[in-house]
C-alpha cells in the first residue's frame, strides 16, 4: 500500500479496499496524489509545506469513503 511521510511523525495511506475512485484527492491535490491507472490514487510526494498539509487534512476529512488514512 502506498505510504508517504508528511513529517517525521506521520504518514498517509490509501485504503484501496474501500476507495471508490471518486478522484477527489488527485483532482484537489495533484501535487500529492495521482491516478495509478484504474482510478485508485497513489501518493507520490514525500515532503510538503504547511499550506499543503492543511489542504491534505481537509481532503482526508472530505473523502467520501474515508480511504485516506493519516497516521
Amino acid at each position: 500500500m502506498p505510504q508517504w511521510v508528511y513529517n517525521h511523525r506521520g504518514s498517509i495511506r490509501i485504503d484501496i479496499e474501500t476507495c471508490t475512485a471518486c478522484k477527489l484527492c488527485y483532482e484537489e491535490l495533484p501535487e500529492l496524489f495521482a491516478d495509478r491507472g484504474d482510478g485508485i490514487p497513489i501518493v507520490y510526494a514525500r515532503v510538503i509545506g504547511e499550506d499543503t498539509k492543511e489542504r491534505l487534512f481537509k481532503i482526508a476529512e472530505d473523502c467520501p469513503s474515508g480511504s485516506i488514512i493519516l497516521e
